[in-house]
């Protein structure tokens, strides 16, 4: 079984760098990869992501009472005097990096703007487990898990802009070195 609190009880040095070395893995994965393969991967780490955060959310949560924060960005004003506020705030953010990172390479080439629908399907997803925790009893519910989620799942998308502007450069540095 896997233990849910070895990674939010890990120093934040750790934490941080597991994120970096994770983010950058990713990019440099997708600049590898092609097509098709590229899709099915990316697809299969984000339907994990989705898991990864229920299961860290959602799943094997007992009942205990019913709260509910809608104040924005009380958190940061609780973390001036509790500072582990500081530490549940990354965390919320560091929960959705995957999801960010995975969901715009695994969607069709159709779609245009993939990194706005995906923070859109990072900001459903964490309101879906934010009412869970609320309805069920299930943890706190608090608006500013929600803000966190999505600048989680944002920070992860941003993966496929960086992919996409250093894939236009070398393009264009190519094109120069054709026409020189």
């Amino acid at each position: 079984m896997i233990n849910r609190h070895y990674f939010y009880a890990q120093p934040m040095y750790m934490v941080y760098a597991e994120m970096f070395a994770m983010y950058l893995l990713w990019t440099l994965g997708m600049m590898i990869l092609r097509g098709k393969a590229k899709r099915i991967v990316a697809a299969v780490f984000a339907v994990l992501a989705v898991g990864l955060i229920v299961f860290f959310t959602v799943w094997g949560r007992e009942s205990k009472s019913r709260e509910l924060s809608l104040i924005p960005f009380i958190s940061f004003v609780n973390a001036k005097t509790q500072p582990e506020f500081y530490r549940t705030m990354y965390m919320n953010v560091a929960l959705f990096i995957p999801l960010g990172l995975s969901l715009p390479y695994a969607l069709p080439d159709k779609i245009k703007h993939k990194v706005l629908l995906t923070v859109g399907v990072g900001f459903v997803i964490s309101v879906g487990v934010e009412a869970y925790q609320y309805f069920f009893s299930a943890g706190r519910c608090e608006t500013d898990d929600v803000l966190m989620n999505t600048l989680g799942t944002f920070f992860g998308a941003n993966s496929f802009l960086l992919h996409n502007f250093i894939f236009r450069l070398i393009r264009r540095l190519k094109y120069r070195r054709k026409h020189d």
